[in-house]
This record gives structure tokens, sequence and C-alpha cells, in this order.
């Protein structure tokens, strides 16, 4: 990190008091009925350095679904199984002012791969014999990345979320029959909720943050995990299209590329310096941590993260 271990901590535990201020606003994700199942009062805050230093706080082993943020492993593994070339054949790159689950962008392509139409159409391309096969491989990687081996399919999400799934559905149908994908639209729908219901904690996310800030290098055995032109591909997607459609509006005031998802989680991704897991359910009217997102703003200006000021 850029500071010495005693600042950064002082810094953090006031960046988590100035957000208190913000407890009891925003919404539960209550159209998927078990996100609305938790303490909407939770917290927890992870960062990891790319040296490995950690730094957990609040409620930091609490076990939470990735949801959106799985998005990010699925533009891997389609980067992983296909050429880049290939992929954003499928899928465009451009933020959207649409919700992530509208219809409207969806014209010879989903806006970029951070939507759920962007995110079925990066699951139909990723390879295996079945949709357990494929979620497998999908499960495995995020293990290996975040080092959370205790990552598994949240069976009660999953069952909630496709109890309630007709959107998505119908966006699934939408994409086959624009030709975007030919596979069945209900395996991809599955394995895109799979990915959804990953269970993960905030360490996890920092350390999968972490990955990706080291150029896709593990921190501890030193392989690359993915390559530096994956890395490049995935964290400008992140820092243009991560947040919906207030994805601009959060790079330019805090200037952390980052992905959050609906349960309440952000992963953020400082490249060269650490990777950053959020958690606090409470949402905005577009989908993002409303504490969470105070939290990146604030450590961003305390410990000059913003990309734009190094």
């Amino acid at each position: 990190m850029l500071y010495n271990r005693d600042f950064i901590d002082e810094k953090i535990k006031t960046a988590i008091k100035s957000s208190e201020n913000l407890i009891g606003k925003g919404k539960l994700a209550n159209y998927i009925p078990e996100l609305a199942n938790v303490d909407p009062d939770n917290f927890a805050l992870s960062i990891m350095s790319v040296t490995g230093d950690c730094f957990n706080y609040g409620n930091y082993n609490y076990e939470f679904s990735l949801q959106s943020i799985s998005k990010v492993l699925l533009l891997i593994m389609a980067l992983h199984d296909n050429d880049p070339e290939v992929v954003f054949e499928k899928v465009g790159t451009e933020p959207t002012r649409y919700e992530f689950n509208s219809l409207v962008p969806i014209d010879e392509k989903a806006a970029n791969p951070f939507i759920n139409a962007g995110a079925m159409t990066t699951s139909s391309m990723i390879l295996g014999n079945d949709v357990e096969e494929k979620f497998a491989r999908i499960l495995e990687y995020y293990q290996k990345m975040s080092q959370y081996e205790k990552a598994a399919l949240m069976s009660e999400v999953y069952k909630s979320e496709m109890d309630t799934t007709d959107r998505n559905k119908a966006i699934a149908y939408y994409l086959k029959s624009k030709e975007i994908f030919t596979d069945d639209p209900e395996k991809v729908l599955d394995l895109y909720i799979r990915a959804c219901s990953i269970s993960t904690n905030v360490g996890a996310l920092a350390r999968m943050g972490a990955v990706l800030a080291n150029k896709g290098i593990d921190l501890d055995s030193h392989y690359n995990l993915l390559s530096k032109s994956e890395v490049q591909i995935v964290v400008s997607q992140m820092a243009t299209c991560g947040m919906y459609e207030n994805s601009g509006k959060f790079l330019m005031n805090v200037g952390i590329p980052s992905k959050s998802g609906v349960s309440g989680g952000i992963l953020g991704v400082v490249p060269g310096v650490c990777g950053i897991g959020v958690y606090s359910p409470r949402l905005d009217a577009t989908g993002n941590s409303v504490r969470g997102k105070e939290i990146f703003n604030i450590l961003g200006q305390e410990l000059d993260l913003s990309i734009f000021i190094h």
C-alpha cells in the first residue's frame, strides 16, 4: 500500500465511522425474496494489497451471494474460452443509461457484459458439456482467484431467484431470437443464475480484486490466473460499466474500477495497489449499496486510490 499500516487502519476506521450516517438509508433487493431475508444494517469491509497485507472490519466472515459481481467471473471465463474478438462480436463494451435488467438496449447485441443481457451472452460462451460442468468450472476458478474454498452454490438464493426470474427469462429468449446465441435459453439462464448464487464474503472479494490489481498474478503461488490483456479488458469494463447506470458518475467521483451486486456487495480494484470488498445490503435506486458507495468514495479520497491521481 501507499502508506504504513497504522495510517491506513486509522483512515479506514474514520471512513467507516463517517459512513454510519447512511445506516437506514436505501432498501433491500426484495424482488428476489431471499435477498430480503438479511439484516439490513449488516456491514463488512476488507482490503487486500498486492503484497498480501489484509485489513478486515465489521462482520467480515459473513456470507452473501455474488449476484452481479459474478458477471466479472463470467466475462473472465468467456475470455478464457474464446478470443476477445469473438466475445465482443456478441456483446458490446459501452455504458448504458438503462437499468441492468432492461430489454431496451438489446439490438444486435447487449450494451456491455455487466448488464443481465450481456452476462447471459458471456454465460453462453463458456465451454462445458452441460450446465453442471460449466458451473463447476466457474466455481473452481472463483475458489482459486479468491482463495475462498468454501465458495459454493447458495441453494436458497438460487431457488428464490429461479422462482422470480420471469424478466430474465424474457431476456434470455429474446437473445436467442436475435441469434446472439444458439444454446437453449433455459440452460443459459440457469447457468447465469447459478453464478449469481455463488457464496462469498468481503475477504474473498478483496482477494479477487487484489489478483486483478496484481496483473492477474496470484499473490501466493505467483501463477498467472488470467493474462494481462484479460485484466485490461475486465478492469476497464468495471470502470466504465460496473456500477449499473450510475457507472460514469461513480468513476468520476470515486475513480476506482468496481462491480456491484444487488446482494449489497461491491468489488473494487486499484491497479498495482489493492482489491476492496464491501458488503452493506441497503441499495439505492440503481441497485448499488448506499453505504458501500460512500465507503469507496471516502477511501478513494483519504488514501489516494483514484486511478486518475497516481
